[in-house]
């Protein structure tokens, strides 16, 4: 009877469970054969550096995504907010208007101020923060739009663009692969060794409970989505690199592609399960299969569906993640 009882108290191991406890690894070593066998010049080591240099600002926002999503919220409005501040710093930089740094620390503040506003109004307010940062993401892109009347603005510093857009670390890695990097170990710290992470967890989990425990959950909340803005902030000087000039359309996928990436990495869509490091597989994802469609010759029109069915994906396992549990 003992070790029947044991027999039944030890949790079954399927290859089900395998599948949607692993499915991040799974999908992108899926893709990685796909897009392989189809195009042998994926797997050549410059291709996958573009790779991870193309999927820096992406991970960038989804770090601060993840902070978003497992608290139980989102965030529509992070490509818009890159947006503003890479033709903000395009605007003051030109004619060497403001120093850079300057220029910079304005720019900082800006995003971080747009990433207030979505918390306070959706925290104050009441409202659901999809309806909040829905309207925040036209008003935020009709700003960009507005500052420079639908036109790019050039940016002409070269170690501006050396740091934060096509430099190389050693003469090898992408500078804005370090950079994303560095905010990715930062992030994992801030979200597993922190009372703040941990008041991001609980809330998500259960906000009733966080409040009878005494946790402060619209500060939580409204400092997550500010501290959002600074990911968009880093994103956008990145993206303002990347193309060396301030574009009023730039991150317009930023929000789908990070918040797919960090779904595809195991955070919950509900809240109150999140990994950080799982992001960073989900943005690879999204990366590679930007990058394998490119090498394919799909365009545009192709490269949103097939996104958009991944997003599907990812929900649905994640709904059976829940079920299984």
């Amino acid at each position: 009877m003992q070790a029947n009882l044991e027999s039944t108290s030890k949790p079954k191991i399927t290859v089900r469970k395998i599948i949607i406890q692993y499915r991040t690894l799974l999908i992108l070593a899926v893709l990685m054969v796909i897009f392989t066998l189809l195009r042998p010049v994926f797997l050549h080591p410059a291709n996958l550096l573009a790779i991870l240099k193309n999927m820096s600002y992406v991970l960038v926002a989804g770090l601060g995504m993840t902070f978003i999503i497992t608290l139980g919220g989102l965030d529509l409005s992070v490509g818009s907010i890159a947006a503003v501040v890479a033709v903000g710093f395009a605007l003051l930089v030109r004619g060497g208007f403001l120093p850079a740094i300057v220029a910079m620390l304005i720019m900082l503040i800006v995003a971080m101020a747009l990433g207030f506003v979505n918390g306070a109004v959706s925290v104050k307010g009441k409202i659901e923060p999809f309806l909040v940062t829905l309207a925040t993401m036209n008003i935020y892109r009709g700003l960009a739009l507005t500052l420079t009347k639908g036109k790019p603005v050039p940016i002409v510093i070269p170690y501006f663009a050396d740091i934060f857009g096509n430099g190389r670390l050693f003469n090898l890695i992408p500078t804005p692969v370090v950079i994303s990097l560095l905010l990715l170990l930062a992030s994992w710290f801030l979200f597993t060794y922190t009372k703040f992470g941990f008041y991001v967890r609980s809330i998500g989990g259960n906000q009733e409970a966080s409040r009878v425990a005494g946790i402060d959950i619209a500060r939580i909340k409204i400092t997550a989505y500010t501290m959002n803005g600074f990911f968009a902030f880093i994103s956008g000087l990145i993206l303002a690199a990347l193309m060396n000039s301030g574009l009023p359309d730039a991150g317009r996928d930023l929000a789908m592609d990070s918040i797919s990436g960090v779904i595809l990495g195991g955070t919950a869509i509900s809240g109150g399960i999140g990994t950080i490091w799982g992001t960073l597989g989900g943005c690879l994802i999204m990366a590679s299969l930007n990058n394998g469609m490119s090498l394919l010759g799909a365009q545009y029109h192709v490269q949103i569906l097939v996104k958009g069915l991944v997003i599907v994906l990812a929900v649905l396992m994640d709904n059976a993640l829940k079920s299984k549990k």
